[in-house]
């Protein structure tokens, strides 16, 4: 496999989930209660819990850089500078207040401007039409 391709893997994995985040799985499904719509509490709840499972190593509720630089690392290796660059932009996006630590705050507050951007009908509700087209914007570098 071509190293364009993994880092192509790798970039989707970043950006379509928190994203951005599960390092090599898949995205967390939002939907908690399986009842095909997903609310902003469960977005914002899977966001963080997708995000503080996959990084934060030692479960004090924050990520540090430290926490993530396996990430940057990963992306170095399949995509070069270009590949760390990105993972450095979305730390750089994760960590609002620039302090070197994203909390649950941080996390939720991306999510809540995310869901507002998917919610494309204004109704508090990603239908699984505004969850694929919210999904498919950040895999192409939306936010």
């Amino acid at each position: 496999m071509s190293r364009t391709i993994l880092f192509s893997a790798l970039a989707l994995t970043l950006m379509a989930a928190p994203a951005q985040a599960q390092m090599m799985g898949r995205a967390p499904d939002p939907d908690l209660n399986k009842d095909g719509k997903v609310t902003l509490a469960e977005y914002r709840k899977s966001q963080a819990d997708s995000l503080l499972g996959s990084f934060d190593k030692n479960r004090d509720g924050q990520i540090t850089r430290a926490e993530f630089k396996p990430m940057e690392d990963m992306a170095r290796r399949f995509g070069g500078a270009s590949g760390a660059a990105r993972v450095a932009e979305l730390w750089t996006r994760l960590d609002a207040n620039r302090d070197g630590i994203v909390t649950r705050a941080e996390i939720d507050t991306g999510a809540v401007r995310r869901f507002a951007a998917g919610d494309a009908d204004g109704d508090g509700i990603l239908d699984k039409a505004e969850l694929t087209s919210l999904r498919q914007s950040r895999s192409s570098g939306g936010s």
